[in-house]
C-alpha cells in the first residue's frame, strides 16, 4: 500500500520545489507527490511487515543500500509515510558526519527518544520531535481535545491509564514515569514535567529532580547497562498506547566508512547488538538503516559477526522478503525512465507552486535530455540528485524566459553548473 497521487496544495508544492531547487535533497513533506520507481519495494515492506507481522508483535531489521544522492533519505520518508498510515510511531534519526550513537547503547536510546516524531495528518503542518511531545500529542488525540483537570475523570483518560498500568513493561520505573508524565500534563505541574522529561529522554537529572522522581515512584536512571531494556519498555508502552508498533529509521548520511579504528569496531559491535535486539526484544519494531554500498563491501566483511547478520544471497524483493538488504540499484524502472518519471511529476508541482502553465511536451523533452546527460556524463556525481536539482532550476529558467527544448550542450552546461553547488559543504561520496 503506497499513498496515491492527489492534488497538491500550493503551499506544499512551493515547499517541495524550494527544497529540491535549492538543495536537491528530499523535502520532509510532500514526497508522495513525486515518488516513482520504488513501489514494489514499499508494497512488499507493507504487505510482509507493516500490515501484518509487526502488528502481531513481530520485529525485523532491514538495510537500505544506495550511493550518495541515490535516494536513501527519499526512500525512508516514503516508508515513514506508510508507517503513519498503518498507525505506527516513527523515529527518524539523521546521523551527523561527526557523531554516531553506536559507540554507546545509551546514546542509541537517546537518539530514539529525541527523534520520535509527533505527526499531524494535515499536509501543511510540520512534525514535532521528542518523546515528551509524542506523549502529549497522543494524550490529546485520545481525549479528543485540550487537557484540563476535568480530564482526570474522563473515561477515555482513565481507560488509557488503566491499559498502560495493566500492560507488562520490562521496566516498572519506565511505566511509572510515563503514567506520571500524563498525570503531570493534566495537572499542569511544570517542575514535575521537567524532571520526568529529563529522565525519559535519558538526560542528566538534578538532585531536585531525584526528589521529585522519588515522590512519583520513579527510581534509578537510564544508563548504558539498561538502555536496551528501556528501549524495549518504550516499545511496550507504544503498543499499550494503541499504536501498531515502532519504526526506527536511521539515515547514515554517508559517514560510517570514515570512522576507522577502535571507534569503528565499537560502532559495528553496537550496531550488531541493535540488530539482534530488534529481532528478539523489541515487539512490533522494525529497524531500518540506510548506508552506502561501501559500508556493506568494505566495513562489514571485517566483522564476521556483523557480516553474518547483514549479508544475504539476494536483495530484498517480494519473492525474497527475508533478505535484509534493500538495494536502491534494483528499482521498478531503469535509470533513464526513473529520472524521466520524476521529471514528469515535478512539472505540475512547479506549475501549482507558481500558478503558471508550462508546455508539458517541451519540458518532458528537457527532462529526457537532462536525464540522459546526467547518467552518461555525471554518473559518479550523485546523478539522481543532480538531475532533480538541475531540472527544477531549469523549469524556473524556462518559466521566466523563453520555453524551448534544450540541446545536449545546454544540458551539459546546466548540469555542470549545479555540480559544485550540490557538493559544496556536503559530505563527499567516498
Amino acid at each position: 500500500m503506497t499513498t496515491t497521487d492527489s492534488a497538491i496544495p500550493r503551499p506544499l508544492a512551493r515547499h517541495v520545489i524550494e527544497v529540491l531547487g535549492s538543495f536537491g535533497t528530499p523535502p520532509a513533506r510532500g514526497i508522495q507527490h513525486f515518488n516513482v520507481g520504488n513501489h514494489s519495494l514499499l508494497n512488499a515492506l507493507d504487505d510482509f511487515y507493516l500490515s501484518s507481522y509487526l502488528q502481531d508483535g513481530g520485529a525485523a531489521y532491514k538495510m537500505v543500500i544506495g550511493d550518495y544522492g541515490s535516494g536513501k533519505s527519499h526512500f525512508l520518508y516514503c516508508l515513514r509515510d506508510i508507517a503513519w498510515e498503518r498507525n505506527f510511531a516513527v523515529v527518524k534519526v539523521d546521523l551527523s558526519p561527526v557523531e554516531t550513537p553506536y559507540n554507546d547503547q545509551k546514546k542509541v536510546y537517546e537518539a530514539v527518544a529525541n527523534n520520535i516524531l509527533w505527526h499531524e495528518p494535515a499536509e501543511g503542518v510540520s512534525d514535532d520531535t521528542g518523546l515528551t511531545r509524542f506523549l502529549e500529542g497522543t494524550l490529546e488525540r485520545v481525549i479528543g481535545g485540550p487537557l484540563s483537570l476535568e480530564t482526570l475523570t474522563n473515561p477515555l483518560y482513565r481507560g488509557l491509564v488503566d491499559t498502560l498500568e495493566a500492560t507488562p513493561v520490562d521496566s516498572p520505573a519506565y511505566q511509572t514515569a510515563v503514567v506520571a508524565y500524563f498525570d503531570s500534563l493534566v495537572r499542569d505541574q511544570e517542575e514535575r514535567l521537567d524532571a520526568l522529561a529529563r529522565w525519559l529522554l535519558g538526560e542528566p537529572t538534578t538532585p531536585a529532580d531525584t526528589k521529585i522522581l522519588r515522590e512519583v515512584g520513579v527510581t534509578g536512571k537510564i544508563n548504558r547497562p539498561n538502555a536496551f531494556r528501556m528501549l524495549r519498555s518504550l516499545c511496550q508502552v507504544i503498543r499499550a498506547l494503541s499504536y501498531s508498533g515502532l519504526i526506527l529509521l536511521f539515515d547514515e548520511v554517508d559517514r560510517m566508512a570514515s570512522v576507522g579504528g577502535k571507534a569503528e569496531k565499537l560502532a559495528t559491535d553496537t550496531l550488531r547488538e541493535v540488530i539482534d535486539r530488534t529481532r528478539e526484544d523489541l515487539p512490533g519494531a522494525m529497524f531500518v538503516y540506510a548506508v552506502p554500498p561501501q559500508f556493506i563491501n568494505d566495513i562489514v566483511p571485517k566483522y564476521p559477526a556483523l557480516q553474518q547478520r547483514v549479508r544475504a544471497p539476494g536483495h530484498f524483493s517480494r519473492v525474497n522478503h527475508f533478505s535484509p538488504m534493500i538495494s536502491l540499484d534494483h528499482l521498478d524502472l531503469d535509470e533513464d525512465d526513473l529520472m524521466l518519471a520524476i521529471g514528469e511529476k515535478l512539472i505540475p508541482i512547479y506549475e501549482t507552486a507558481f500558478e503558471t502553465q508550462l508546455d508539458h511536451a517541451v519540458q518532458r523533452a528537457n527532462a529526457a535530455i537532462l536525464a540522459n546527460v546526467a547518467r552518461d556524463i555525471f554518473l559518479d556525481i550523485s546523478h539522481r540528485r543532480l538531475f532533480v536539482k538541475s531540472f527544477v532550476v531549469e523549469l524556473s529558467r524556462q518559466h521566466h524566459g523563453q520555453e524551448h527544448t534544450i540541446t545536449e550542450e545546454e544540458a551539459q552546461a546546466i548540469l555542470r553548473g549545479q555540480v559544485e553547488e550540490l557538493t559544496g559543504g556536503e559530505t563527499p561520496p567516498y
